[in-house]
């Protein structure tokens, strides 16, 4: 320490580093967050589109009055199969021992899909509108929909299943 410093408070410098460290780590669990998402949506575009394939024998979907309910049917399945991996990827890497509290597995994978679920209507909701729109297929349609639905879905599932604040190292 040089004369001419100002006197240095105790406990100052290293509650400003905790906070840089806090919000560099808040920022690293949005990315392994954005990649465990990636990896089950991956999963569940490959559902869709091979539930697409198997039923019309291309990505083209003929119209929504013919194809709604089938379009449904496969979401459902391809969302609750990829959110399922996007969970199990979520638990082991990003937010491995924070805030968990004292729910168990099964209630925050429960909760996990009801937060999910609110992301997936978002994408559901885009997909069909582009299709009916502008006959966008609905393989593409739910890619959009997920851009859309990313930031509703990462702050409801980091506050509601692991009690983690969204932003932030700590606890709500």
């Amino acid at each position: 320490m040089r004369k001419d410093d100002p006197p240095h408070e105790p406990g100052d410098g290293s509650r400003k580093e905790a906070e840089g460290l806090g919000r560099k780590r808040g920022i690293f669990r949005i990315v392994r967050f954005a990649l465990a998402s990636g990896m089950g949506f991956l999963i569940a575009e490959a559902i869709l589109i091979l539930g697409v394939l198997a039923l019309y024998h291309t990505t083209k979907v003929p119209g929504i009055n013919q194809s709604s309910l089938a379009i449904l049917g496969m979401d459902a399945l391809a969302f609750g199969v990829g959110v399922t991996a996007a969970f199990v990827i979520n638990e082991r890497v990003t937010v491995r021992g924070q805030g968990r509290g004292r729910a168990s597995w099964l209630v925050r994978w429960g909760k996990y899909q009801l937060a999910a679920l609110l992301g997936n209507v978002l994408i559901v909701g885009v997909q069909i509108a582009l299709f009916a729109t502008i006959s966008l297929s609905p393989v593409f349609g739910s890619v959009v929909g997920a851009v859309v639905s990313y930031p509703v879905t990462y702050a409801v599932s980091m506050y509601f299943v692991w009690r983690v604040h969204p932003l932030r190292d700590e606890q709500p």
